[in-house]
């Protein structure tokens, strides 16, 4: 651990360096000889041309480097390295922030693949895809229907995860199929069809009780829903039918008017 730290600061030091010196350079060689040709034009009151630019410039130029310039030269050397100073702790502040989004990723990624390790239970479940029907070999947007079903099922019991991409033994099958299928043939088109079918079925409402994030697990997208408990009941509202599901161990289960009335009321 204590290696891991000082090869971190190693870096950042270097970071520092590589922007203070780059700074330094700048104002040195550049900034400051430019500086003493625009102050050459001020106090001539010469009318600056680019003819007359070419001619003035070697000169002073060099007169910038010269030993009666060593005070201001000096003092551009001091705004180069505050200039390349404030660039790299802005760079190194930027390097670390995607470092440690690097880390929260890999974290994250390990505690779905043990999530997926443990199979489906009452608050996770698998599906292969949103509407690829990998039986068929083609599409069938019917399978959408399932998936708001076991939305529905989360919302109505104790919340869970969803994972979108994974067979039922939880091997990795990927969105590509999906991503096909829809306008926008990426993980923001099929963000977008997920929303848009809790909004038509479920409600517009229950939309912000579902959080969508996409993982790349062996070069393959997966889909992963968290949801959360619904305050009130989600109704599956579809082909002029209205349904009510709940989670029953590693399954949803619909109920007929009768129960979802008595589940409704015991919650």
């Amino acid at each position: 651990m204590e290696a891991i730290n000082k090869g971190k600061s190693f870096g950042e030091k270097y970071t520092l360096l590589i922007h203070l010196l780059f700074g330094v350079v700048i104002f040195y060689f550049l900034v400051h000889p430019l500086t003493m040709v625009i102050y050459w034009f001020e106090m001539n009151d010469k009318p600056f041309t680019t003819r007359q630019f070419l001619e003035i410039a070697p000169d002073r130029m060099m007169d910038s480097f010269s030993f009666q310039m060593t005070g201001m030269a000096m003092a551009f050397v001091l705004i180069g390295a505050l200039v390349g100073l404030g660039s790299g702790l802005y760079y190194r502040n930027l390097l670390q922030q995607a470092a440690k989004l690097r880390r929260q990723d890999k974290q994250l990624k390990g505690s779905l693949l043990s999530i997926i390790k443990e199979g489906e239970s009452d608050q996770v479940e698998f599906k292969s895809s949103l509407r690829f029907d990998y039986h068929q070999n083609a599409i069938n947007k019917s399978l959408e229907g399932v998936i708001i079903k076991t939305i529905a099922g989360f919302m109505n019991t104790s919340g869970g995860t969803l994972l979108i991409g994974l067979d039922d033994s939880g091997n990795i099958l990927g969105l590509e199929q999906d991503y096909q299928s829809l306008k926008k043939k990426n993980r923001d088109g099929f963000e977008l069809q997920l929303y848009q079918l809790i909004t038509n079925d479920i409600g517009i409402e229950f939309c912000t009780l579902v959080e969508i994030d996409f993982y790349d697990l062996d070069e393959k997208d997966v889909c992963v829903l968290r949801i959360k408990a619904a305050i009130s009941p989600a109704y599956v509202h579809s082909k002029n039918k209205t349904s009510f599901y709940i989670r029953t161990g590693n399954s949803t289960k619909p109920l007929t008017i009768q129960e979802a009335v008595k589940y409704i009321n015991a919650r």
